[in-house]
């Protein structure tokens, strides 16, 4: 490695300074070692960083390189999943389950506290009321788990959204 180095380092240094080197730099793996207030800098060069750029552009998309009048997947005409799905379906997006899901724990979490304080419910149904308890252990009970569920489906959504907009963009 010590041979490598030193006989790579005048080449090297030539091309630091700006000199042209007397043969090109062709070896694996070359080290420039290159004094600099008293350290040493070491700088690699593997045969991979030396590609052409042709062998780069095999990994880009045609819409993506420059010049390509080609639309990008999500802009085409279609969009993509437009017939997989029942013609009576509806599809809510993510956020709107994840909203649902929070205002209902919100409202299941809050019975929980006025049950415990005795304030009226909505103002209307008094603590005295034997349709308070029933009323408040209704919201408690149907929903946590009405919350639990509208979280997972959003999750659930989000997923499918992500995962169909990655085939349209060619990832997987």
């Amino acid at each position: 490695m010590a041979a490598a180095v030193s006989a790579c380092s005048s080449r090297c240094l030539r091309l630091i300074l700006g000199r042209p080197p007397r043969a090109p730099l062709a070896s694996v793996v070359e080290v420039v070692e290159k004094r600099r207030r008293g350290g040493l800098v070491a700088v690699a060069a593997t045969e991979g960083s030396a590609k052409s750029s042709g062998e780069a552009d095999e990994q880009v998309p045609s819409w993506a390189r420059p010049g390509s009048d080609e639309p990008p997947p999500w802009a085409r005409e279609g969009g993509g999943g437009g017939g997989q799905q029942e013609p009576g379906a509806v599809e809510l997006p993510f956020f709107a389950y994840l909203l649902a899901s929070a205002i209902t724990a919100i409202a299941a979490i809050g019975s929980i506290f006025e049950y415990a304080n005795q304030r009226p419910v909505f103002g209307v149904v008094s603590p005295d009321s034997a349709l308070y308890a029933p009323l408040l252990g209704f919201f408690v009970f149907t929903g946590i788990p009405t919350s639990g569920f509208l979280w997972f489906k959003a999750v659930q959504t989000a997923n499918k959204e992500a995962e169909e907009q990655d085939r349209r963009d060619g990832f997987s």
